[in-house]
């Protein structure tokens, strides 16, 4: 039994022994009705079974209540006009510890119901009905104050699931973004390598070492590049290793297109704008668009031209195309990285069209 089950056990034996002498005391709302000797045993044993029964009120929220509306009404019974603190607890009860807060409101008034009803006969029995007003309203008191303590308690508790809930989102949402960009990198890096790496196999059948040496040396910063942006993409998942290097943006589109080149691509680039301007995160969005669209074109149309478009006014528009005649290219492009381009952008609050191009054979993305 850990700590807190030993604490709550305590506070469920400390409210049962208090309602148990509260329920003891007969408080009376009229003209005390004359109670013989044998009614005072019921009146003693009804507050010990009431505060017995409050133990279970956590499992057992109905059968308390009901123990609890009985024995209120059998005290009216044997004294007439008296507080129906018993009924009372009931409402409390019910309200507090039904888990549907629906169901718990309803039954909570259910049993403020069956007080006054227990209360009107006690006091017809006994003929002392002018008190029943104020055992009305005073009942109507407890149970408003115990459903809008349930409300609150569930306003609170929902605020505390939208929360977790939030976190939750916000911990996928990261974990996507991560995988969005190992995908580029990766897929970037993977790419550059491949190609390399056959130009520098052919150079060396060829016999031309010089052509090879260059091809490898692309190999080597591909992949240094590639293990210094995963070093620094990983660094968020460990607090306080994350490295300092500033997150890419438009400024390192010169690095790629020099990949592209080095992969034997005719890149032009034409840019316009005010692209210094571009907020970071727009500009990692765009860096992230690029790196995918170049990895496409050197995957799938080797040796094609490529051209990247850049406009940057109110909003930043990026345009690569292709002209796919290098013998590589494909009518149909990875539908992964696609998708995850249009996630991406959409993230950002932007669009994507990617498709063949109309005008000649290639791509547009």
């Amino acid at each position: 039994m850990g700590a807190a089950e030993r604490g709550r056990n305590v506070r469920d034996w400390a409210v049962a022994l208090g309602a148990a002498v509260v329920l003891s005391v007969r408080v009376s709302v009229g003209p005390e009705a004359d109670v013989s000797s044998m009614g005072q045993a019921p009146t003693s044993l009804a507050a010990v079974v009431v505060g017995g029964a409050l133990l279970w009120r956590r499992k057992r929220p109905w059968v308390v209540a009901a123990v609890a509306v009985i024995a209120s009404l059998v005290l009216a019974l044997i004294a007439g006009p008296v507080v129906p603190d018993a009924g009372w607890l009931a409402v409390v009860v019910l309200a507090r510890h039904v888990p549907d807060l629906r169901i718990a409101v309803r039954g909570a008034v259910a049993a403020a119901l069956g007080v006054v009803l227990g209360s009107a006969i006690g006091a017809l029995v006994h003929g002392r009905t002018s008190s029943l007003p104020l055992v009305v309203s005073l009942t109507v008191v407890v149970l408003l104050a115990a459903v809008l303590v349930r409300l609150q308690s569930a306003r609170v508790q929902t605020q505390r699931s939208q929360r977790e809930a939030e976190r939750k989102e916000a911990i996928a949402d990261e974990r996507l973004r991560i995988a969005r960009d190992m995908h580029d990198l990766v897929g970037h890096g993977l790419s550059m390598i491949a190609v390399q790496s056959g130009a520098a196999r052919l150079a060396l059948d060829a016999g031309d070492p010089a052509t090879a040496r260059r091809a490898l040396d692309a190999v080597e910063q591909a992949s240094r590049g590639a293990l210094t942006e995963m070093r620094q993409l990983l660094g968020v998942l460990r607090p306080g290793e994350a490295d300092a290097a500033p997150t890419p943006g438009l400024d390192r589109l010169d690095t790629l297109v020099q990949d592209a080149r080095a992969a034997g691509h005719r890149v032009t680039v034409d840019r316009s704008g005010p692209l210094d301007a571009v907020p970071a995160v727009a500009g990692l969005t765009a860096y992230r668009v690029l790196q995918e669209a170049l990895t496409n074109a050197i995957r799938h149309a080797a040796g094609a031209p490529i051209a990247i478009i850049l406009r940057a006014s109110d909003d930043l528009t990026i345009e690569v195309s292709d002209s796919g005649t290098g013998g590589g290219a494909q009518s149909d492009r990875p539908s992964y990285g696609l998708l995850g381009l249009q996630e991406r952008i959409a993230a950002a609050g932007g669009t994507l069209e990617a498709g063949p191009r109309d005008d000649v054979q290639g791509w547009r993305e």
